[in-house]
């Protein structure tokens, strides 16, 4: 020992001795009080408490030669003894006498909180010295040991004859022993019954099966758990109800920390002979007797076995340990409670012990009393027992207290919540619990205390451990984060099983974790700052353990991010408040990590929180051009974006990119990741043109940097971002056959790199499919689109932000396929989704509801997409301000609802207002202009304004042209409707080019598979119809009859169509024979699915008028042309009615037919039953039909032939070529989708894979 050590440790004894005699004063006094004044019987009592301590210290201290205190306890307990010292002084008076000071200082101590602060003062006292009792015995004993073996040594051959001599004396008492103490029944439990006990059914019925007697063996049973599960409690119950069960058996209870003197108790109350000598050994005494010479059967109760040097070592080769005293005997039971499981083994030999858990729910329920059930909810008990985890002294504690408090549940639960110091305070209350003989006031803490110094002499680590524990979440703690480096795996497993053996930590099944028990926490917490002062360096060690293992955030360490989280949330809770530098740096770094991985995975909020306070931290520390700084805001920034801040994110992306210039250069990676995320913060705002100069340039530079370190994954990673984002770029300005192109390059290579699911491959996956998508190969962009959801699902979940994307781009794509329910369907998922995870006002969110509004049109529910559009519409003009892509986009598709409910004016006011921001743009004008004047365009054409729509169409075209190329998917849109302008003008000469132009697109980009190409094959047949180009027109139905045979069938309504047209063009052209068969086919169809009122039997009619036109050419004289017309006419009679137009030109040409064939009489029959039609007309309805009178009934077949080829047919036929080609295309927003489920797409995503660029910030 050193000359400072050896100062210091007279100190301590020098104060050690000193609090001795004060304290021993302090009693005096309270004593003399007592007799004069009548103080409280708990003071006296705790009085006498100290004294027989202090008492048994100063021995301990007189025989080891030094004080069994540290210097910490000795401070405690002076301060402790000074300020009741201070209370006793204030009960003096001045004038006075001392005894009436006395009396009337505590009359009204007695009520009022004096008393209870003087009480509590002394409790602390006692207890302190109490805990530092047990905590030295077993070392004062090692050197009471050793003096032990010395005089045992010197006395040897005394003891020989001590011997001799006792056992001639056992032979005299036995003759005269009263042998009915042997048959005596004994009930030697000191405890009361405990009347509140309940349920433990279980546990009950286990012990009482393995205490079952049997002639070979001696029963027992060890109760372990928790300290204050309830051990005790449920031993001493059965020692009740054996005495009820069995009155012949008796029960002896055993105080294991007071074995000797349970001993002694025992043989003086059964008068055991030779208990009065001196030399005798009573603990061999009282076993002989029990196995030898007690008839009665017996049940001995060993409570709180929790030492093991105790009551398993042995203190020499001459002094046995405790454990061989236990009687071994067939007609006894033994039972053990031990909160130590590794004891608990040991003493339950061949069988695992009994666990005691905590209670159930009805049980632990029952605890809290009538008076306190009765003040509170349902939901407010289980709460309550949900926070003290159903441990019945942590119930009972609390229901002690609230009864003396006469609070409520509700209030307990408030002041409970209020900090961890108030937690502590609160299950640091000390009460009168029942059965705690050997402890009377006793608390959760002061339970668990003592637990904590057995550990902490048998396994230093397991007591580091545990404290390192008690400052992280409580559930979960992984193995990885807790062992050290270089740690030898067997110390860390023993350490952890000493913790588990005192049912202070539970492990999981394949021991990689544990869980700790969530009120030992808050007790270790308390003993931390309370007794060893180091609850704030115990809690760094926590966080500094947590930062060093917590991984960056990003895809591949997402498994390892999702173990820590919890743990380090709770490590950052422990040190808030905490002013050392060194805290506040490692706080910064782990918030910055759990900002990345908490926005990675879509929980923006709490990423925001975390990145603000290491945004804060840092430059507090660093300053703000400092590159952690700059970390944090970068991080900050794209959080901020993700929550719908565009224009902050934007310029806090602008100060770090300028940060890093300066700081980095754009040779740093981190420099070229600013200019991914300012590009992407200007491509959600639509501004194309700097966003596009922005991704060149990082482009460039990365692809420096990788050509520098061709064999760095991650700048290969980045690179590939930055190739995306230009595909993007080019996207968004219509170019979307070359963004198709790098897209794909970019996604070959990152699935090779990253792998197919990994987010970033993700995003290209996305993005490429918009890209296809908006080229119209709707049908492969939904197979797509579904592959991606589910893999984005089952990675990220289906909240995510990213799985709202694609959700949101499947229903886009279902809408343009007119699956209308199924898009509707999936457009109120996101909308609830991103209502949910990221509020209502969110730009996301508005867009989910604009196009909630779009299914509303799309179902023809104008009135409802009209409210909707407005609500959105207001969201967007404050959020996003009127000039963004979206609120003009919103604008545009209000107008269109007004105009499908023919507020025609009212919708032009808005597209002309619309057009005049477009044309007051800087950024995306011509895009912008050229989509409103397509919705300009389409009110022209549903109030069958022609030449407005061609001229509006003209100058769209025009604009798409120069700013897309002619090529391109918008470009075919309009050329396509600008060819339904020209026609309904009858323009022939024209539309031929336009649909022919607009066919060669289609037929090669989106094939002739695809319906809108099957759509302009019909409509340029049909102008090559209406120019009468019949050998032009007769190809091209004839492929479409093809295609729509093998994709809609032979007796699908197009099919039945186009095949209609090609044999009226055939029968134009005077091909009658292949006419013939082509309306016979058509006819056969036609009949066979017909039924009345629908339109079948128009297509069916006009096939049978036709068929009978051409057997005419044929054969003038054909009966089956007679057969047919009667057929035609009957059936139009029958459904349309005698005067209906179609059914008198029918009425007509059967007349003529049979007149030519010689029929006069039936001809004239119907000639008459025309001219009366006629005459109730009141001159015709003036439809184009030849007027025979009487006289000249003969009629030509030139009449017949022309109203056949031409009239009937282009009646029938023809005159619905205008809505045909309408029917082709339909004139909504969306015909070439503008909404902001495109808009957004996989735009927002890539923000997400911006995040890359924090890969390498720490």
């Amino acid at each position: 020992m050193s000359g400072a050590e050896a100062l210091i440790a007279i100190g301590i004894i020098s104060n050690f001795v000193q609090l001795i005699d004060f304290t021993g004063t302090l009693c005096s006094r309270i004593r003399e009080y007592s007799r004069e004044a009548g103080t409280p019987k708990k003071l006296a009592a705790q009085a006498d408490r100290l004294s027989d301590l202090l008492a048994v210290l100063e021995s301990l201290s007189r025989s080891s030669g030094q004080s069994p205190l540290d210097a910490i306890v000795v401070a405690r307990c002076q301060s402790q003894a000074q300020e009741l010292s201070d209370l006793l002084d204030s009960l003096k008076g001045g004038s006075q006498s001392r005894l009436q000071n006395v009396k009337k200082a505590f009359q009204s101590l007695k009520h009022s909180e004096q008393i209870e602060e003087l009480q509590d003062v002394l409790d602390g006292l006692v207890n302190t010295l109490s805990l530092q009792l047990q905590a030295d015995t077993r070392s004062t004993t090692k050197d009471v040991q050793s003096n032990t073996n010395s005089i045992l040594e010197r006395q040897l051959e005394q003891m020989t004859l001590l011997n001799d001599l006792k056992r001639a004396a056992s032979l005299k008492i036995e003759v005269r022993e009263n042998e009915s103490d042997l048959q005596k029944v004994q009930f030697m439990v000191s405890i009361g019954r405990n009347p509140a006990f309940v349920g433990r059914h279980r546990v009950m019925s286990e012990l009482e099966s393995r205490t079952l007697s049997s002639p070979d063996s001696v029963p027992t049973a060890v109760l372990c758990g928790l300290g204050g599960v309830g051990k005790s409690q449920i031993a001493l119950e059965y020692a009740y109800r054996t005495r009820e069960r069995h009155p012949a058996t008796s029960v002896f209870w055993i105080h294991a920390s007071r074995f000797v003197e349970s001993y002694k108790h025992i043989a003086s109350e059964c008068n055991v002979p030779g208990r009065d000598d001196p030399n005798t050994d009573v603990l061999q005494l009282v076993r002989e007797w029990l196995e030898a010479r007690y008839t009665c059967k017996f049940v001995m109760v060993i409570d709180n076995v929790d030492d093991r040097n105790m009551f398993f070592d042995e203190l020499s080769p001459s002094v046995r340990a405790l454990r061989h005293y236990v009687p071994q005997s067939s007609r006894g039971t033994t039972i053990y409670t031990t909160r130590n499981r590794d004891v608990g083994i040991d003493l339950s030999l061949d069988r695992d012990p009994i666990i005691v858990p905590a209670m159930e729910v009805e049980e632990a329920r029952s605890l809290l009393g009538k008076r306190v059930l009765a003040k509170s909810t349902d939901a407010e008990q289980l709460e309550l027992l949900d926070e003290l985890v159903y441990l019945p002294l942590a119930i009972a504690q609390a229901t002690a207290f609230m009864s003396k408090r006469n609070k409520s549940i509700f209030e307990y639960l408030k002041l409970y919540k209020q900090s961890e110091s108030t937690r502590v305070r609160l299950l640091g209350q000390r009460f009168n619990y029942h059965g705690r003989e050997a402890r009377p006031l006793e608390s959760v803490v002061t339970t668990w205390w003592i637990s904590f110094n057995y550990i902490k002499e048998e396994n230093t680590r397991a007591a580091e451990l545990l404290s390192i524990m008690s400052f992280l979440d409580y559930q979960g703690v992984p193995f990885s984060l807790l062992i050290a480096d270089g740690e030898d795996t067997f110390d860390f497993e023993e350490a952890m099983g000493v913790l588990e053996a005192f049912s202070l930590v539970t492990l999981d099944t394949q021991r990689y974790s544990c869980n700790v028990h969530r009120l030992v926490t808050v007790a270790v917490q308390g003993w931390l700052t309370q007794y060893e002062n180091r609850r704030n360096s115990v809690s760094f060690s926590a966080l500094r353990l947590v930062n060093d293992q917590y991984p960056d955030g990003f895809f591949e360490s997402w498994p390892r991010c999702r173990r820590y989280l919890p743990h380090a949330e709770a490590a950052l809770c422990h040190t808030i408040g905490m002013k050392d530098t060194h805290v506040l740096d490692k706080r910064a770094v782990l918030l910055l990590k759990m900002s990345t991985y908490l926005r990675m995975i879509g929980s923006y909020e709490a990423s925001e929180h975390a990145a603000e306070e290491s945004m804060h931290i840092f430059t507090s520390l660093f300053g703000q051009d400092h590159e952690y700084t700059l970390d944090a805001v970068a991080s900050y920034a794209s959080t901020v974006h993700k929550r719908g801040r565009y224009q902050t994110s934007l310029a806090l992306h602008r100060q770090v990119l300028t940060g890093r210039e300066k700081v980095l250069g754009y040779g740093h990676r981190n420099t070229l990741e600013s200019l991914n995320a300012l590009g992407s913060d200007l491509q959600t705002l639509c501004c194309y043109k700097e966003a596009e100069e922005i991704h060149r340039k990082e482009l460039k530079y990365k692809k420096v940097l990788l050509d520098e370190n061709p064999s760095n994954r991650g700048l290969e990673s980045d690179y590939l971002i930055a190739l995306n984002n230009v595909a993007k770029i080019l996207a968004s300005q219509g170019q979307l056959a070359e963004a198709e192109k790098l897209h794909r390059e970019s996604l070959v290579k990152s699935e090779a790199l990253l792998g197919r699911l990994h987010p970033d491959s993700f995003i290209t996956r996305g993005e490429l499919i918009g890209t296809i998508r908006d080229q119209g190969r709707l049908e492969e962009a939904e197979e797509m689109y579904n592959t991606l959801l589910s893999d984005r699902t089952n990675l990220l979940g289906e909240k995510h932000f990213d799985t709202a994307i694609s959700l949101s781009n499947l229903a886009t794509v279902k809408a343009r396929q007119k699956k209308y329910e199924e898009a509707e369907e999936l457009k109120k998922r996101v909308y609830e989704i991103q209502k949910e995870t990221l509020g209502e006002r969110h730009p996301s969110t508005i867009n989910a509801l604009h196009n909630l509004a779009c299914c509303a049109s799309d179902k023809e529910s104008y009135k409802e997409a009209e409210n909707g559009f407005r609500e959105c519409l207001e969201a967007q003009n404050e959020i996003l301000g009127p000039s963004h892509s979206h609120t003009l986009n919103t604008r545009r598709n209000l107008a269109d609802a007004m105009r499908k409910q023919e507020k025609y004016d009212e919708a032009e006011t808005l597209e002309r207002a619309t057009l005049e921001i477009c044309e007051s743009l800087t950024e995306n004008k011509e895009k912008e202009v050229a989509a409103t004047l397509t919705h300009i365009a389409e009110g022209f054409a549903d109030q069958s304004r022609w030449a407005d729509a061609e001229a509006t169409r003209r100058q769209e075209l025009s604009l798409r042209v120069a700013v897309e190329g002619e090529n391109s998917p918008r470009a075919i849109n309009c050329l396509n409707h600008l060819g339904i302008a020209l026609g309904s003008q009858e323009k022939n000469s024209e539309v031929t080019d336009v649909y022919q132009r607009v066919l060669e697109y289609q037929s090669t980009v989106l094939g002739w598979d695809d319906i809108e190409t099957q759509k302009t094959l019909w409509n340029l047949a049909l102008a090559y119809r209406n120019t009468r180009q019949l050998d032009l027109s007769e190809p091209r139905y004839k492929r479409l009859y093809e295609l729509q045979c093998k994709k809609h069938g032979s007796d699908a309504d197009a099919t039945l169509r186009t095949l209609m047209q090609l044999a009226w063009v055939l029968q134009q052209k005077q091909d009658y024979a292949e006419s013939e068969a082509r309306y016979r086919v058509l006819l056969k169809s036609a009949l066979a699915t017909m039924a009345p009122g629908e339109y079948r039997i128009r297509d069916a009619m006009t096939a049978m008028n036709n068929l009978a036109s051409v057997l005419k050419y044929q054969d003038e004289k054909s009966e089956e042309t007679a057969t047919l017309l009667r057929e035609c006419y009957s059936v139009r009679r029958k459904e349309l009615g005698d005067e209906h137009p179609l059914a008198r030109k029918s009425l007509w040409f059967l007349a003529v037919h049979l007149r030519d064939l010689g029929r006069t009489e039936e001809s004239d029959v119907l000639f008459q039953r025309l001219d009366g039609l006629e005459a109730l007309m009141i001159g015709g309805d003036g439809e184009d039909m030849p007027v025979v009178d009487d006289g000249d009934r003969s009629g030509k077949d030139e009449n017949m032939q022309v109203f056949d080829n031409g009239d009937e047919s282009g009646e029938d036929g023809m005159d619905e070529q205008d809505d045909d080609q309408v029917d082709m295309f339909a004139r909504k927003s969306n015909t070439w989708p503008t909404s902001h489920a495109d808009v957004l797409a996989e735009g927002d995503g890539r923000t997400m894979q911006s995040d890359s660029a924090d890969v390498h910030m720490q």
